[in-house]
């Protein structure tokens, strides 16, 4: 053949023709598709997500309730679903947050703290609020126990029914443009090159066909779609020629999935019109950090909210020589007379309080270990108050002390009769019975019936006023004496950690070192460890001193 001659193209290496594979130039993808696509799935999937938590547990029994108001903030908090399970055994909701009709008003759901049980009736509180709520209810008229929380997913049905409009809008148009995002992103994945060139035909005599539409895929692909033309050498990746027949409708099925999942998004949103649990308030409250789950909410946001006239935490560490006042009115404590902080040892991290951060406490280690009011200004000896604190007694401590008290002189000790007076005091006896103890005319005292030197940390109360005087062990009362609702005429001091207890031996006390019926002024450290030392000037009920003990 001379070298004239036209001949034949040499089929390409992928297949086809030579000439009919030149590829189109690479069009440059753009990188604000790529980031909203990217932003896009991750709103939609994030929704689905939360949806799919809430509905889910449906399955095995569970009601979601979409919370309205704010009484358990902020640990739940509005727009939040609360999935509760069906629950008998009132023995497990001490404490607990269920899911209840309302006793006062009929229709309403409510979802607040168990706090109290007396009988068969149920006391419940929201953690929010400085009182308990004032009707009573009995295990038929709760709906569940809560026992998982989603955040936010229901403030959409929250905006709606409050008429929210706009924040309803704006969820509504960030659905969309999420969606939007997403669709054109996986057009431009799937975008493509423009017309195909025409094949030349496959021979003499043949009429040209429209070439197939091309898309690279990988030799996985290539089992599933033969090349055209002459196969390449084995293992050798190659563009391989796929029928238009099949790329368009895969396109088309791609976009409707699209369509489906976004259809899914709406349909599990409306599934979220379900009952409301309305955590309502019954009384304002500057409440601000509190929890769900009782052992884990705080503490110290409840005794603020009861407006406590004095409140150490005893969270100092180091050196410090000031116990800070967390009531906020600015009545701090000295440690020890001196201001020395050398009579203490600190307990960082291992305080009363496992939930709390920082959860410290200090340990009284000799007689001059005492905690003073700072003021120098005496104040009139109240005959409605509450005295609180958390203490810790090891085993093998004998020697009692007093915890919290009122007394004259604000440091050291002084002799009845001779300048000296103390009463309203919380005490330990040498066998770890705790004792309040009151003066008027005589002393007047009530005990816990056990001792409570045992190394773990309790919280004693002790309250006077016109229901008499009361005695709470961890919670619980264990004893009162309601003939007695006043203490000595006097003026005098706060203090934690020691004092005077000249006069209330026998039968003010068992066990060792008795401070004698009589004795001559003797003072009588508490040499073990406080913690949350407060003082109301008001007389606090049961139920709320319940309440403070299920939030430690």
């Amino acid at each position: 053949m001379s070298a004239g001659t036209a001949q034949n193209p040499e089929p390409a290496q992928d297949g086809t023709h030579a000439d009919a594979d030149a590829a189109p130039p690479e069009q440059g993808y753009p990188k604000s598709r790529l980031w909203a696509g990217l932003v896009g799935r991750s709103w939609l999937w994030f929704i689905v997500g939360c949806l799919a938590i809430t509905l889910v547990p449906i399955l095995f029994g569970w009601r979601p309730y979409v919370v309205e108001s704010g009484s358990m903030v902020p640990r739940i908090h509005i727009g939040d679903v609360v999935l509760a399970s069906p629950v008998t055994d009132k023995a497990t909701v001490l404490g607990r947050v269920i899911v209840f009709n309302s006793p006062s008003k009929k229709g309403e759901i409510l979802t607040h703290r168990v706090i109290r049980i007396s009988g068969d009736q149920l006391t419940t509180k929201g953690d929010a609020n400085p009182i308990a709520d004032t009707g009573k209810i009995t295990m038929s008229d709760v709906r569940g126990l809560g026992r998982l929380l989603v955040r936010w997913v229901g403030l959409p049905l929250f905006w709606l029914q409050t008429r929210q409009w706009l924040l309803l809008l704006l969820f509504l148009a960030s659905l969309w443009l999420a969606g939007l995002a997403v669709v054109r992103d996986n057009e431009d994945d799937l975008d493509e090159s423009g017309p195909a060139p025409q094949d030349p035909g496959d021979g003499p005599g043949l009429p040209a066909e429209p070439r197939p539409t091309r898309t690279s895929v990988t030799l996985a692909a290539a089992r599933r779609f033969p090349p055209l033309g002459k196969p390449t050498s084995p293992g050798q990746q190659q563009a391989v020629a796929v029928p238009s027949v099949l790329v368009r409708p895969a396109l088309r099925l791609q976009r409707h999935g699209l369509l489906l999942r976004a259809g899914l998004v709406g349909l599990c949103a409306l599934v979220l019109l379900v009952p409301s649990a309305m955590a309502s308030f019954a009384a304002t409250t500057a409440s601000t950090t509190n929890a769900w789950v009782s052992g884990n909410y705080d503490y110290g946001s409840q005794v603020t909210a009861l407006g406590p006239y004095l409140y150490w935490r005893l969270d100092e560490t180091g050196t410090a020589t000031t116990a800070a006042d967390s009531s906020g009115n600015a009545r701090t404590g000295t440690y020890n007379a001196s201001g020395a902080a050398t009579y203490f040892t600190r307990l960082s991290g291992t305080g009363a309080l496992a939930g709390n951060s920082p959860n410290n406490a200090v340990t009284l280690v000799n007689a001059a270990s005492c905690i003073n009011t700072t003021s120098t200004t005496a104040i009139a000896a109240p005959n409605t108050l509450t005295e609180i604190i958390w203490f810790n007694a090891p085993s093998t401590y004998t020697s009692g002390g007093k915890l919290i008290g009122f007394e004259t002189p604000r440091t050291g000790i002084a002799v009845a009769g001779g300048g000296g007076t103390y009463d309203r005091h919380l005490y330990m006896d040498g066998n770890g019975r705790i004792w309040f103890g009151v003066y008027n005319g005589a002393t007047v005292t009530i005990s816990s019936a056990t001792g409570l030197n045992n190394g773990l940390w309790h919280m004693a109360a002790a309250t006077l006023g016109p229901t008499g005087m009361h005695l709470y062990i961890d919670g619980a009362q264990v004893a009162a004496n309601a003939g007695n609702t006043i203490g000595e005429a006097t003026t005098g001091w706060f203090r934690v950690g020691c004092g005077n207890l000249a006069g209330w031996g026998t039968p003010n006390w068992t066990g060792a070192n008795s401070p004698g019926a009589s004795s001559p002024a003797v003072n009588f450290p508490f040499l073990g460890s406080v913690d949350e030392a407060t003082v109301f000037m008001s007389q606090l009920t049961a139920a709320q001193i319940a309440a403070l003990y299920a939030a430690r």
